[in-house]
């Protein structure tokens, strides 16, 4: 009985040991995105938005009823507090702070271009913080397209 449990201990010690050393291996555990390697020639990108005051930008999104809607939808939640609903009022915390922000006005905005009331809203300015992480360019276009049409 000896020399068969002996036996047993040294036939199972090979896979033993390689159990082991298999935990140590390039693979992907669970939940594990593998990587990739890049196309060749592919070019690399940061991945970050590079917006300054001095950048020139265009407004790649065009007005229409569905991205004013969302773009509504996009001020109501993120501005509206501080701003108001329309431009007559301000909204709850718009007016306890001291200076008042700008009530976003037609004629405010009219004389602004689109680039720089993006870059206001991504960058921020005075107290007004940036959006340029909480809302995606494209939300960023689509909020200067609603406030061209607000009231």
């Amino acid at each position: 009985m000896r020399r068969f449990l002996r036996l047993v201990v040294i036939a199972a010690a090979p896979l033993l040991m390689a159990a082991w050393w298999m935990d140590d291996q390039p693979s992907f555990k669970a939940y594990e995105a593998p990587v990739l390697a890049p196309p060749e020639a592919a070019v690399p990108v940061s991945g970050r938005e590079s917006v300054t005051w001095q950048s020139d930008l265009k407004n790649p999104v065009t007005p229409a009823e569905e991205t004013l809607s969302h773009g509504r939808t996009l001020f109501e939640i993120n501005c509206a507090m501080c701003h108001g609903q329309t431009s007559t009022e301000l909204g709850p915390v718009g007016k306890k702070l001291v200076p008042p922000p700008p009530s976003l006005a037609p004629d405010l905005v009219q004389s602004r271009g689109d680039a720089h009331i993006f870059k206001a809203v991504t960058l921020g300015f005075g107290r007004m913080p940036a959006f340029k992480d909480k809302l995606t360019p494209k939300e960023r276009w689509l909020l200067v397209n609603y406030l061209r049409t607000r009231e």
